[in-house]
């Protein structure tokens, strides 16, 4: 069985992969890497054909999750929608089943994050993640 605790360190080792702070998640307590790439791939595993439409629509049960994960506002889910959108071809080659493994899994997560940060209203929200979790510094020095 499966604690809220874990489930918690993982949803944020989710948001700390997705702003490409794995050097910080490394060292701080919680689950390591390949635990959250394992969550990561299993979640894109079983929500393809959601992820499918929701990034086709920009909106949707997968976009709201990636934005929880990554605490974005809910003010900017719309913005982060619609970058999403803008490159659902790429998101879902990389996302593809047949090819999906822990590792692209992560490098999908960091690919979300990069899109991301290009959008200063979404980059301001990366900031917020970071201060919180206290890894502002170490994610400055791996961007």
């Amino acid at each position: 069985m499966v604690s809220a605790t874990t489930v918690a360190a993982t949803v944020i080792g989710l948001g700390v992969v997705i702003w490409r702070v794995v050097a910080a998640a490394e060292r701080r307590k919680g689950p390591p890497p390949e635990e959250v790439g394992r969550a990561a791939q299993v979640y894109l595993q079983s929500r393809t054909h959601q992820l499918r439409e929701d990034l086709a629509l920009g909106a949707g049960p997968t976009v709201e999750d990636l934005a929880a994960a990554a605490s974005i506002r809910r003010e900017n889910l719309p913005t982060f929608g619609r970058l999403l959108r803008a490159n659902r071809r790429e998101l879902l080659a990389m996302a593809d089943t047949r090819t999906l493994t822990t590792e692209r899994a992560l490098a999908w997560l960091a690919r979300v994050g990069e899109l991301a940060r290009t959008d200063p209203r979404l980059d301001e929200d990366r900031r917020a993640f970071l201060a919180v979790h206290g890894e502002e510094v170490a994610a400055e020095v791996a961007r």
